[in-house]
């Protein structure tokens, strides 16, 4: 018998098979699961798991109607970067590609059939401890967030919220100092483009300035002075070459940003959309990206790779380029697994029309590998590091 702390996890089990979803509803029922729950058409499945909020999901992955990597991916699609559901895949296809294809989208195991019972029932119950884990440590990162947000009341009270304001006040007046980093074409070689990056005269972090606005409600107005200054530069652009701007989606929609953009060659403008706030209404964000779009401007999401909010925005969005996130280039050249997923989305990103960049290169055999695998642009110190426009050249982007 299982332990008793697995006994009311909820487990959803979904197979377009009858005689499956008995056999392992009786399996799991047996071995001591009170709470299981079964589906053989996979077109009610998202709404139960909107509904019920299973603690795991055993998904078959060919089954009529929608299929169970689309299933999957809808899955993950849905759910925030805090929310952990683990997926247990069931298939008769043994083959690397379907285990490389289901664990990119979002699979946490993949069992063959015919079942090995015992091998099944082992595996549920590590997800289920993993899944223990992981919502003890949301707890204790709630309760360690709490004392934080508790501790920075206290240190603002002790520094002055108006020495503050005033600070963040003179930033907002002059702007950040902006660099650019370039973006390179890896079969040319050629730079295509530049990101434009924020730096501020102090040892603090660039992003700790941007979390001091957002805490002092003046966020919307920093990142506007930091696109403001990138587009003071914007006629020192090489022939061709586009500049990116980091823009989070409140401030796509504010319409201070249109007016800004306005201003330049459209066609050279690539709004790279960051993950790290929620999207209320992807409908209206739509609307006003399309707007955009219509004037030329392209649209990038940026760390794929890194978790569901950054997927999410690309399927929602369906952008025109899409970013690599830096922990998915890194030794990509020796990892199997990395090669794999990045060959996965770069299938993803063709069947989409968009571009991909990966970022973070730092070494010559990254580079190389990506190459190989087909990735077509790329970003990171081993390509040029961040600065000036005047002292880059856009023939020599190795030079550095």
């Amino acid at each position: 018998m299982i332990d008793a702390v697995f006994v009311n996890r909820r487990i959803l089990v979904v197979d377009d098979e009858e005689a499956n979803v008995q056999l392992m509803t009786r399996l799991l029922q047996r071995s001591g699961y009170l709470n299981v729950r079964a589906l053989n058409d996979s077109r009610k499945v998202l709404a139960l798991v909107r509904e019920w909020k299973p603690d795991l999901v055993m998904l078959d992955l060919h089954m009529p109607y929608i299929d169970g990597f689309a299933l999957l991916a809808s899955i993950r699609a849905e759910q925030t970067p805090l929310e952990f559901l683990p997926v247990i895949v069931l298939t008769a296809d043994a083959s690397r590609d379907a285990l490389i294809k289901a664990m990119s989208a979002g699979a946490n195991d993949f069992v063959t059939k015919p079942l090995d019972l015992d091998e099944v029932l082992l595996r549920v119950q590590n997800l289920l401890a993993f899944g223990l884990s992981h919502e003890a440590l949301k707890n204790s990162n709630s309760a360690l967030a709490l004392t934080l947000s508790q501790q920075m009341q206290r240190d603002e009270a002790v520094e002055g919220h108006d020495d503050r304001v005033k600070a963040m006040e003179a930033i907002l007046r002059q702007g950040p100092r902006m660099v650019f980093q370039p973006i390179v074409d890896l079969n040319t070689y050629e730079v295509v483009g530049f990101e434009a990056l924020s730096r501020f005269d102090s040892d603090r972090p660039t992003d700790s300035w941007f979390a001091e606005a957002a805490a002092l409600g003046r966020g919307a107005e920093l990142e506007l002075a930091a696109i403001r200054a990138a587009l003071r530069q914007f006629d020192r652009l090489p022939p061709n070459a586009f500049m990116a701007v980091n823009t989070s989606p409140a401030v796509i929609l504010d319409g201070r940003f249109s007016e800004l953009v306005s201003g330049h060659h459209r066609g050279q403008i690539i709004i790279e959309v960051t993950e790290h706030q929620p999207v209320d209404d992807y409908d209206k964000l739509n609307a006003v990206c399309q707007e955009l779009r219509d004037d030329g401007v392209r649209l990038a999401i940026d760390d794929a790779g890194s978790g569901y909010a950054s997927l999410r925005h690309i399927l929602k969005l369906r952008p025109d380029i899409i970013k690599f996130d830096i922990a998915l280039t890194h030794e990509v050249d020796q990892d199997p697994i990395k090669r794999a997923l990045v060959a996965s989305l770069l299938q993803f990103s063709n069947d989409v029309n968009a571009t991909v960049t990966a970022e973070g290169i730092e070494s010559e055999s990254e580079l190389s590998t990506l190459n190989g695998l087909g990735v077509p642009w790329g970003q990171g110190f081993h390509l040029g590091k961040p600065c000036e426009l005047e002292e880059r050249s856009a023939t020599t982007p190795l030079s550095d």
